[in-house]
């Protein structure tokens, strides 16, 4: 029996079913699985979760077999844990950009890096290869990265806030001409009206960022999240309570940060001492 719920692995399980169907309408596979296409539309959004017997169903009407049947029932086995940790990253980005395509806000905290909506693919690159990536799947991420980034400037754009970490500005672990680029890039982007960029100095320690990287996804109409990237696992969090706590971090680390015209004159400063560094 299918259930009603919104966690991580149901809107993971229902991106990669509405990515299988392709052309296929949601009324055509209703006809071929005895469901309706509102049940269809509602498994592949994650508001409903479909029994592992329809999901099934689903994937012999779609001729997926073999190790990709097998790994998509377990997904729905499990479809019903409010939160989830899996080993990794590469495994949650279906529900982390079906997060993203569907927020009303972003927001994400990075003390050491650069927040991964606003890299340039070099930088993703760089990054990937220094956490051991290899240069083919360095390529392959950036690139999925990059497309990622459409939330930015699709219509609606989404609202981002990025919170950075000094350390990420004058500590890369990419080259010097990566990170000029990065940073010039950091100044387009601070133009956009949805996006605000704000830098947590190095004299301004906050425990909620010294702990690594988290982001906080928000919605109109579905509660929030919390998204956490670790060195080779992530995880999402849903619970209401650890939830509002990560809320409230984020306020009080846009109090904390710089303001965004301060953090943009310190991104200048940065650049051009990047410029004169030989």
């Amino acid at each position: 029996m299918a259930s009603s719920a919104d966690t991580p692995r149901a809107r993971a399980l229902g991106a990669e079913l509405r990515q299988l169907r392709g052309t296929l309408t949601t009324r055509e596979l209703g006809k071929r699985t005895g469901r309706s296409s509102s049940h269809i539309s509602r498994w592949e959004t994650g508001r409903l979760i479909p029994s592992e017997t329809d999901v099934a169903t689903v994937l012999a009407v779609l001729n997926v077999t073999g190790p990709e049947r097998d790994r998509l029932l377990e997904l729905a086995r499990d479809a019903a844990d409010p939160n989830w940790i899996a080993p990794g990253v590469d495994r949650q980005l279906a529900a982390l950009a079906e997060y993203e395509r569907t927020a009303r806000s972003i927001t994400e905290v990075e003390p050491q890096l650069i927040p991964g909506l606003l890299q340039t693919g070099p930088y993703a690159r760089a990054v990937m290869v220094a956490f051991g990536a290899t240069s083919g799947e360095a390529d392959q991420r950036a690139l999925v990265r990059l497309g990622r980034r459409q939330v930015l400037t699709e219509s609606p754009p989404k609202r981002f806030t990025a919170i950075i970490g000094e350390a990420a500005l004058r500590y890369p672990l990419c080259g010097r001409e990566v990170m000029l680029e990065q940073l010039r890039e950091l100044e387009k982007l601070s133009a956009l009206s949805n996006i605000t960029i704000q830098v947590l100095p190095l004299d301004r320690p906050t425990p909620s960022a010294l702990t690594g990287g988290w982001g906080l996804i928000e919605f109109d109409r579905a509660k929030p999240v919390v998204h956490l990237e670790h060195f080779s696992a992530a995880s999402t969090i849903t619970d209401a309570k650890t939830v509002a706590r990560y809320q409230a971090a984020a306020d009080t680390l846009r109090d904390t940060a710089m303001n965004p015209a301060e953090s943009m004159g310190l991104i200048a400063d940065v650049i051009t001492e990047w410029e004169t560094t030989q």
